[in-house]
């Protein structure tokens, strides 16, 4: 499936900024199942960013604005292919550190007992798969998509007694529940397919940004995904971004700003097949 992406974030100020320092990781990622065509970022105020790939081959835009300004826009079109045969082998370090703990994703009491429910023999691939599709349904079951409970700085913990989070709480949560069944996972951040018809089924994080989970099964099985949120197997309505130890690897907009006083934020994404 070839998709169309247009994701636009505006900043309004209540008062001049002084400097703005970003980066940006809002390029899709060409690999891992899909085909970057096209990318284009457009920065408001004339601004050019320059680019880097991190440590998890991610692309970030970084750019810097020096001169007061009372509001900046960021938006990023994108074509990307998607459903093709993941294709990416991690490395054995980058396995190693998708199998480590890390705040907000470590291992409290809650998600020991979550994982254990699903008993995982690792030399069994057939044992494997039972225990994703599991844990998947599980969280997807018992936790309340709820946007206003909690934040990006929200912690496992808080999610595990709140039971309720959004997609980047639900992708924390199985991370450190796949971690300790002993599974080598990963955070990604990306978008799912916007809905075309009123009969669609509409997958919880359309029209905004979305995260989900990454599994290593291996040389032989490469690479699971998998989206707790809705209870599914990635595929190919999903478009990855980034992928990272947890979401402060691969937040999509990070930055500092010098100023005093508020600021609006308006957001809005698009995830729309090419007929």
């Amino acid at each position: 499936m070839k998709l169309e992406i247009l994701h636009s974030t505006r900043y309004r100020y209540s008062g001049p900024i002084a400097e703005t320092v970003m980066e940006v990781r809002l390029q899709p990622m060409d690999g891992n199942g899909q085909r970057l065509v096209d990318f284009r970022l457009e920065l408001s105020h004339g601004l050019k960013a320059r680019t880097y790939v991190d440590g998890f081959g991610n692309h970030v835009h970084y750019f810097n604005l020096v001169r007061p300004h009372s509001g900046l826009s960021i938006i990023s079109r994108s074509t990307v292919e998607t459903g093709l045969e993941p294709d990416v082998d991690p490395g054995e370090e980058l396995v190693h550190d998708f199998l480590r703990f890390r705040s907000p994703v470590k291992e409290v009491e809650g998600v020991r007992e979550l994982a254990s429910r699903h008993a995982v023999d690792l030399a069994s691939p057939e044992s494997v798969e039972q225990a994703l599709d599991e844990l998947t349904l599980t969280i997807s079951r018992e936790f309340t998509y709820d946007r206003t409970v909690t934040n990006v700085y929200s912690s496992v913990d808080d999610v595990l007694a709140l039971r309720a989070g959004v997609c980047q709480d639900f992708a924390h949560v199985m991370i450190a529940g796949l971690r300790g069944l002993g599974l080598p996972a990963a955070y990604v951040s990306g978008y799912v397919r916007t809905v075309q018809s009123a009969d669609e089924v509409k997958l919880e994080g359309a029209d905004a940004m979305h995260a989900w989970v990454l599994v290593w099964c291996g040389e032989e099985a490469g690479w699971h995904g998998l989206d707790p949120t809705n209870g599914i197997a990635a595929g190919e309505d999903h478009v990855v971004l980034a992928i990272g130890r947890d979401y402060a690897d691969v937040a999509p907009i990070d930055g500092v700003i010098f100023a005093a006083g508020g600021q609006k934020l308006e957001v809005s994404v698009s995830v729309i097949p090419v007929r």
